[in-house]
């Protein structure tokens, strides 16, 4: 691209924009290494006389893409200008009008187009935290929050995960049936959720309460994260409205109290058993117990907490699949605090027998 253009459209001169197209209108047909045209370029800077001046000369720069497949709208979008989108908008919609009074439905459907990664403009605006273009682009079509990118990511799971609340409110307003996928098959409540927003998780329990049973494609809920976490009030909240999820399996056939214990979260282990009682006999696939689990992980406070609390106590002797009672699993992982703890304690069977015997201290 000439660079006499490029400093212009940078500056917002329209004057000496003028000026240069007048001697060498070829100028408008340069590109820079990225593919980008002048108006990509003046769209960038947000100076909006200069971008009037270059579609008024050359319209056909709305519709051309740059290597990563952005059209100037969605530039304009990400970098957040109101004014300028707000004409490109307008132009667009313009242009929709009279092709569809000529037959020809579809043609400029701009504002729907993805790029590269299947990113609409209102993806780009939602990354970037544009308010005032999100309200803009979800005005003129609020069927925007409806389309997700090539990592199945919607404009609401983007505004749940970098905790835009106002956005997110937004979408929800102008488009109560929007997506709400994301990555790896997960919703925007899961994205909450790890991010530890809670106030978009309360917004998204809310409006969207079907969410809190969806699993990704690991088979996790967003109470497994809460778990994993160690976030003791998302879990307490996530079981006052579906104390289901407490039983649910991820696809390694390990439940929330599983991951609680696997990460030393004796709190959430005391909530979850407060909610749902019984769920302390959940095993996973080889027939191991939360017990089973702290002990193999070492995480003393567990082993504390699972013989402390009154319906955990049938755990103390359970044997998983291979005949490992929590005892036999301290010895083998050597586990010394916890084999000691678990000797000490006159409930543990020091008798109890595996594949191989009986434990060897």
């Amino acid at each position: 691209m000439d660079s006499r253009l490029y400093r212009v459209a940078k500056s917002g001169n329209v004057f000496v924009l003028r000026q240069l197209l007048n001697e060498n209108p070829r100028l408008l047909t340069k590109l820079t290494p990225q593919g980008n045209t002048p108006l990509h370029i003046a769209v960038q800077f947000g100076h909006k006389g200069v971008v009037v001046e270059i579609y008024k000369r050359c319209g056909s720069l709305l519709t051309r893409l740059n290597s990563s497949g952005d059209s100037p709208l969605h530039v304009a979008a990400r970098c957040g200008h109101l004014s300028t989108i707000d004409f490109l908008v307008r132009e667009v919609l313009s242009a929709e009008r009279i092709s569809a009074e000529n037959g020809e439905t579809g043609k400029f459907d701009m504002l729907r187009q993805g790029n590269k990664v299947n990113n609409t403009v209102l993806h780009e605006a939602v990354r970037n935290g544009n308010m005032s273009v999100v309200q803009l682009l979800l005005r003129v079509d609020p069927k925007l929050a409806c389309f997700e990118n090539y990592a199945g990511e919607s404009p609401l799971f983007l505004a749940a995960r970098e905790g835009k609340k106002d956005i997110l409110n937004q979408i929800l307003i102008s488009a109560p049936s929007s997506a709400h996928g994301g990555s790896e098959s997960q919703t925007a409540l899961h994205a909450a959720v790890i991010e530890r927003h809670s106030d978009i998780t309360e917004i998204l329990l809310r409006e969207k309460p079907h969410l809190i049973t969806e699993a990704d494609h690991h088979g996790r809920t967003p109470l497994y994260y809460a778990a994993f976490l160690g976030d003791c009030k998302a879990v307490g909240r996530l079981l006052e409205l579906d104390k289901s999820i407490a039983y649910a399996f991820d696809k390694n056939g390990h439940s929330p109290l599983h991951v609680a214990a696997m990460y030393g979260h004796a709190n959430v282990i005391k909530r979850i058993i407060h909610s749902c009682p019984d769920s302390g006999e959940l095993l996973d696939l080889n027939g191991r117990s939360v017990l089973h689990f702290a002990v193999l992980s070492g995480e003393m406070k567990v082993v504390r907490c699972v013989l402390e609390v009154a319906e955990l106590q049938c755990l103390v002797n359970q044997a998983d699949n291979g005949g490992n009672t929590p005892l036999h699993l301290a010895a083998i992982e050597r586990q010394t605090r916890i084999l000691r703890w678990l000797i000490w304690d006159e409930r543990v069977d020091h008798r109890a027998r595996n594949e191989n015997g009986p434990v060897s201290i």
